[in-house]
């Protein structure tokens, strides 16, 4: 009887150990949702020299709106007081003239 309680108790032990997991998964930070914009944004550009004629129109509406979720994250950390970016983060395209 105490090998099938030592059983059950080990078995309950694994399965709460694994529900556990669950819960203690890390919620994103606005810093990573960021990144993760800004890495669709730069996917976006890559695939654009991979379409044909045919897809253009997509990739191009593909790379506007990667870039625009990406520059209203960087205005919503810069209204949130997030200052500390990384040298290399692009920041918006700008025109001359």
């Amino acid at each position: 009887m105490n090998r099938l309680l030592a059983f059950w108790q080990l078995i309950l032990k694994g399965l709460l150990r694994w529900l556990g997991s669950f819960y203690k998964r890390r919620t994103p930070t606005l810093v990573d949702i960021i990144d993760q914009a800004r890495r669709e944004w730069q996917e976006a550009l890559k695939e654009f020299h991979l379409v044909d004629n045919e897809m253009v129109d997509y990739a191009i509406f593909k790379i506007n709106t990667a870039e625009r979720r990406f520059m209203a994250l960087l205005n919503q950390a810069r209204r949130s007081g997030v200052t500390a970016w990384p040298p290399d983060l692009p920041g918006p395209v700008r025109t001359t003239g």
